[in-house]
């Protein structure tokens, strides 16, 4: 029992120490290997693959809670969530590789693992509990000099990179275990196994030290007012908000500056749109552009929608009290000389606190219960379009990215094709605590910048803020739970990356080659089955 158990315990254990945050990075290359070996130790087993299953969902969901046990922070259920469903899909996934391998042969059957984790991932930044956090290729969002060419496939690319060289050194190893010696096919095994380590870092490497910025430089002023989610921003107004916002950012704002970006959720308290641009708050914060005409103001807030009928709006909820229906939004909101204020929208919602998953399915059949359990702000509505706001100058457009929208690397591309040059994030990472998360959630914005070639200016509430260069450098990171103020120049690039252009190809082609792989594995059995009653 216990030679079953270490490999399900290793395996987990390896990913959590190579993760941002522990960085001992080089581990993800040989993760996989204890359980690789478990499961051709299972060959031939009464019960084996229900065993192998039960053992992947242990490894998977220890996985899983080790990296993010920070969620008990904010609700207990989101680790749960993690451990127990992610950490089942993933078992999922070693459960079909091992269909496969055993219908199709053990080299179609390793083959298909890479492809078919990727199809996880891909589910991961596409259906309504998405969690996209613990996809392989993020494990490298702290070693940028090694994934420049991020630019071409994405964290796809680093996902496939892990997984292939973990199968090729189970691989290599398995060929000295039956020579017992270092004979040509092992030396010829681990000269492959090198190259594919080796071959990408250099290249990447190369690339980094060559790469030189793109673009016009922008002037930015990111501030950090270190408001405190659990008791300050409770008791403060909109106003008393937006005043100690102004008073940072006016430590560094002058003609010069382009943009200045403050949090998510600066204003906290719902105003409605049609009456935002009037609001006591937005007046705070629009005196820097009486001063600074050619100021552009990104900040976060909640904002509300109202319906007289319910039809107006798929997502509308009725008022507890009184007639009517409303849409709430975590928006970003863009104050310039203009007078209206520019809108986005928030669309990547967190399943079970921002939004109830697949709704639309179950409201059918649950009624009010749906609208009742929307999330612990009431279920927000969310927009189609990535839209990208526009400076006084037309010269630089930033895509505003809320939160989490920075995990979703396809996602990001559709701000970039629309013509966003600069990307800025803006987020409330204090729900966690000085834990590995909010470290975590910075790192991943740098794979963002990789892929698109788009500097990031990071405004966290309680940190970590920061600017990010085009080959995903981190600059002036600020100290978590800390006020600060920071002031530096990103350059605004319009060229397109091919990733860019083409976003999760990788995930396409994974998604192809699995189908076809599993339902030759199903044809193959049934045949086999069929023949065998002839």
């Amino acid at each position: 029992m216990i030679q079953r158990l270490l490999p399900a315990l290793l395996t987990p254990v390896l990913l959590w120490l190579a993760w941002p945050g522990i960085d001992f990075t080089p581990f993800l290359f040989v993760a996989f290997i204890p359980m690789l070996w478990l499961e051709h130790s299972l060959a031939g087993e009464k019960k084996a693959g229900r065993t192998w299953f039960l053992l992947s969902w242990l490894a998977f969901g220890l996985f899983n809670f080790l990296c993010t046990w920070w969620l008990i922070n904010a609700h207990w259920s989101g680790v749960l969530m993690t451990t127990v469903i992610n950490g089942g899909l993933m078992a999922l996934v070693m459960a079909i590789f091992r269909f496969i391998k055993n219908k199709l042969g053990a080299q179609r059957g390793y083959v298909s693992l890479p492809f078919l984790w990727i199809c996880l991932e891909m589910l991961h930044k596409n259906w309504d509990l998405s969690f996209p956090w613990l996809n392989l290729g993020n494990g490298f969002a702290n070693r940028v000099e090694w994934i420049q060419w991020y630019e071409h496939v994405g964290a796809f690319g680093g996902t496939f990179w892990i997984l292939v060289v973990n199968l090729l050194l189970f691989w290599g190893l398995q060929i000295f275990l039956k020579t017992k010696e270092l004979k040509p096919l092992v030396w010829r095994s681990l000269t492959v196994i090198i190259l594919f380590i080796i071959l990408p870092a250099s290249l990447s490497y190369i690339r980094y030290l060559n790469y030189e910025e793109k673009g016009e430089p922008a002037n930015i002023v990111v501030v950090q007012p270190n408001i405190d989610t659990y008791t300050e921003k409770n008791m403060l107004t909109n106003t008393e908000q937006a005043t100690k916002f102004m008073r940072l950012a006016n430590l560094k704002l002058n003609d010069s500056v382009d943009f200045l970006i403050g949090p998510e959720d600066l204003l906290a308290e719902g105003t409605y749109q049609d009456q935002i641009k009037n609001s006591e708050a937005i007046a705070v914060i629009r005196s820097a552009i009486n001063q600074y005409p050619g100021l552009n103001i990104i900040v976060g807030g909640t904002t509300l929608k109202y319906y007289s009928n319910a039809y107006e709006s798929e997502s509308a909820r009725s008022f507890s009290k009184g007639d009517g229906y409303y849409d709430a939004y975590n928006s970003a909101i863009l104050i310039n000389s203009d007078e209206e204020v520019q809108l986005y929208h928030k669309s990547k919602l967190v399943a079970g606190v921002e939004m109830f998953p697949f709704a639309s399915s179950l409201k059918p059949i649950l009624g009010g219960l749906v609208e009742s359990m929307g999330g612990a702000t009431g279920g927000l509505a969310a927009q189609a379009s990535r839209d990208v706001f526009v400076s006084t100058n037309k010269k630089f457009r930033a895509a505003p990215l809320i939160c989490w929208e920075s995990d979703f690397g396809e996602y990001v591309t559709g701000y970039v094709r629309n013509g966003a040059n600069i990307l800025t994030v803006i987020t409330n990472d204090d729900w966690w605590g000085n834990t590995p998360g909010h470290v975590q959630h910075l790192q991943y914005s740098r794979l963002r910048a990789i892929e698109n070639r788009r500097a990031v200016a990071r405004s966290g509430n309680t940190g970590i803020s920061c600017f990010i260069n085009q080959r995903g450098d981190v600059i002036q990171p600020t100290t978590y739970k800390d006020e600060a103020v920071l002031k530096g120049s990103i350059h605004a690039n319009n060229e397109l990356t091919y990733y860019s252009r083409t976003g999760d190809f990788i995930g396409r082609v994974a998604l192809f080659i699995s189908g076809f792989m599993l339902l030759f594995a199903f044809v193959r059995g049934y045949l086999r089955k069929v023949n065998s009653q002839v």
